[in-house]
């Protein structure tokens, strides 16, 4: 999974869960990045067919734009399970699961799910 661009398929699957039409201003505003580069990146994604934009500026996933994100998701889903679980205070849980996502490599993801899975049958 090309790590460019998971933060932004992150941001856009989860805003598109809460609401309709997700724009630029949006992704930049939950990034907490700026509007310019956020604009640079949405450019960079349509171009490698990751999304669409309508013409009033909504976002749309492409197919390979959710298969990436959803699988993200699962990411972020996992690891803040395991780290609830740990102990650590859900909030922090979810900013860690979310970073360890997007920048962990799916060989290391898989080592982890193969692992805990290891565990719990035990």
């Amino acid at each position: 999974m090309n790590k460019t661009f998971n933060r932004y398929l992150y941001a856009i699957h989860t805003l598109k869960e809460k609401y309709l039409c997700v724009r630029a201003v949006d992704v930049a505003h939950y990034l907490r990045f700026s509007k310019a580069s956020v604009s640079i990146a949405l450019r960079q994604m349509r171009e490698q067919g990751l999304i669409e934009t309508e013409p009033d500026g909504n976002i749309l996933l492409t197919e390979l734009g959710r298969a990436r994100s959803g699988h993200l998701d699962t990411r972020v889903r996992f690891f803040r399970r395991l780290l609830t679980q740990a102990g650590v205070e859900p909030a922090q849980a979810l900013q860690d699961a979310i970073s360890f996502s997007w920048e962990m490599s799916e060989a290391s993801f898989e080592a982890f799910q193969h692992l805990y899975a290891g565990a719990s049958a035990e």
